[in-house]
């Protein structure tokens, strides 16, 4: 059915595209060398320019490096965290400013008060920035979560919405970003660890969970032979479906801490399609790349669902906790009661 909604919106396009060239690139990224890693992604930009790209999107917390932060002591992760106008932004900002693409980077952020955030920037020629903060944060006690959802406009038909890891999950998240009218989501991921058969493990949704070891093992049994990339290649194109956007997921690669990976990249457009991904003919030298065609957001299907929606209904959403018994279509409240009637038929008779 989608397939055949898909080939009816091609044929309703016009002749003159509105076009968008987004890259995702898996970037290794280590531990303590942010310079380092900067370097990656200012040639990397460089490499982008050749292609004409407009924006290019690189892992979570790919300037710090991806290894578990979950045992760091205060001094180590203060090391790691950096303030939004430090040494490697400012870097990143010029690279972007010299090679015209703009950049999207993951690093832990120093607020101005202190506190620590795992967050991700989005730096355009111009020197505009958008910077997310991670609403779903486990990697550390000491790093907080964010408290707000992050939309803006990029290019004539591109407004970006940004979820890290995590934020992914919920589906509300990505619901929220379409209503505040994003049209493409910036997915940037981390893988959070390897189990013993060598599939990596989703990332949890609070600290809690990351401490429970038990559950982190139920998860890794219970998908032991699908990897958490795998689990996003899944659930990501549904989010595009549904919410009528284009979706570019991330993961990075650590050499010191994960030798057999080398990332992960996918580009799905509204329809649910894979435009590019790792494996394949968009590439060059790991640079997974697609022209995204603007045109398709307003045909495709999650657009008009979301115009069919019925707000009224969903006021439950807004709960932390449901009890399914609240829900009881059997039980009626004293308060505006529905009378309730029934027939039952024996032979020629009605019985009420």
């Amino acid at each position: 059915m989608v397939l055949l909604l898909f080939h009816r919106a091609v044929k309703m396009l016009s002749s003159f595209a509105s076009s968008f060239r987004v890259a995702s690139v898996p970037l290794v990224s280590c531990r303590g060398q942010a310079a380092q890693n900067v370097a990656r992604i200012a040639d990397w930009l460089t490499l982008a320019a050749s292609r004409n790209i407009d924006l290019v999107v690189f892992p979570e917390a790919c300037i710090s490096g991806y290894a578990s932060m979950a045992k760091l002591n205060r001094a180590e992760l203060n090391a790691l965290a950096e303030p939004l106008d430090g040494p490697s932004v400012r870097a990143v900002m010029d690279a972007v400013e010299r090679t015209g693409v703009a950049a999207g980077v993951g690093l832990i952020e120093r607020a101005t008060d202190g506190q620590l955030f795992n967050s991700y920037l989005v730096c355009l020629p111009g020197g505009v920035r958008y910077c997310h903060r991670k609403l779903h944060a486990f990697e550390h006690p000491r790093i907080g979560s964010g408290d707000r959802f992050t939309v803006f406009a990029a290019s004539a038909g591109i407004r970006i919405g940004i979820l890290i890891g995590a934020d992914n999950y919920v589906v509300e998240n990505v619901r929220m970003t379409a209503l505040m009218g994003a049209t493409l989501l910036i997915a940037p991921h981390r893988t959070y660890g390897v189990s013993g058969e060598g599939s990596e493990w989703i990332q949890p949704m609070s600290m809690e969970q990351a401490l429970n070891r038990a559950s982190i093992a139920n998860v890794a049994r219970c998908e032991a032979a699908c990897s958490a990339e795998k689990w996003l290649c899944r659930w990501l194109p549904a989010r595009a479906v549904d919410n009528g956007m284009f979706v570019v997921f991330i993961d990075g690669a650590d050499i010191a801490g994960q030798p057999k990976r080398a990332g992960a990249a996918m580009i799905v457009d509204p329809f649910g399609r894979t435009l590019a991904d790792m494996s394949s003919g968009e590439t060059t030298g790991g640079l997974v790349y697609a022209e995204l065609d603007t045109r398709l957001i307003g045909v495709s299907p999650g657009r008009e669902w979301l115009g069919a929606r019925r707000s009224n209904l969903y006021g439950a959403l807004s709960r932390s906790a449901l009890n399914a018994a609240d829900f009881d279509a059997q039980r009626v409240s004293a308060k505006g009661a529905v009378a309730v009637s029934f027939a039952q038929v024996r032979r020629n008779r009605v019985i009420g």
